[in-house]
């Protein structure tokens, strides 16, 4: 069986983590947590043209594909499209995380095409929607949750992804 783990990242407690044993100075800094930019839609704006898609840079990936609803073959706009980490369990289940504040994510442009540039590789799962609301994991054909390989030095083209993001 699969499962998904969505792990969140408490910032404050991070942040408010401090070594207590040197007394802070008008010139000392406290070491803070750094977290990657979170995209918005306003990054994603423009149509993106996957025909031009560039190399990644070296030992990096790229991921690329398109996302609409398989009912009426309209795209998802401006939708997220997040890669969870695939593991394997020592039983041979595939388990994956989705860490909302590290993961690679992006958004659909207005007709439903996405990238990830410059990732690292990995075994990731494609989850499409809002996972506080709205959301769908990627299945295969067999129904079975889709895990791709984006290896060093790749571009992946995922192709067109039809998921209903509001089906029960």
């Amino acid at each position: 069986m699969r499962k998904i783990i969505l792990v969140g990242l408490l910032i404050g407690a991070l942040v408010g983590c401090s070594d207590t044993s040197i007394p802070p100075t008008v010139n000392s800094t406290l070491p803070t947590a750094v977290v990657p930019p979170t995209p918005t839609r306003s990054d994603f704006g423009q149509d993106i043209d996957l025909t031009q898609i560039k190399d990644p840079e070296s030992g990096r990936a790229t991921v690329f594909g398109n996302v609409s609803n398989p009912t009426n073959n309209q795209p998802y706009s401006q939708v997220q499209v997040q890669l969870a980490e695939a593991y394997d369990n020592e039983i041979g289940e595939t388990n994956f995380v989705l860490n909302t504040a590290q993961s690679p994510i992006t958004f659909a442009d207005d007709q439903g095409d996405f990238v990830f540039e410059n990732i690292p590789p990995h075994r990731y799962v494609v989850v499409v929607g809002d996972v506080y609301s709205n959301y769908k994991i990627l299945l295969g054909p067999d129904q079975v949750t889709l895990v791709i390989d984006a290896k060093v030095d790749q571009k992946l083209d995922l192709g067109p992804l039809k998921v209903d993001i509001f089906a029960p």
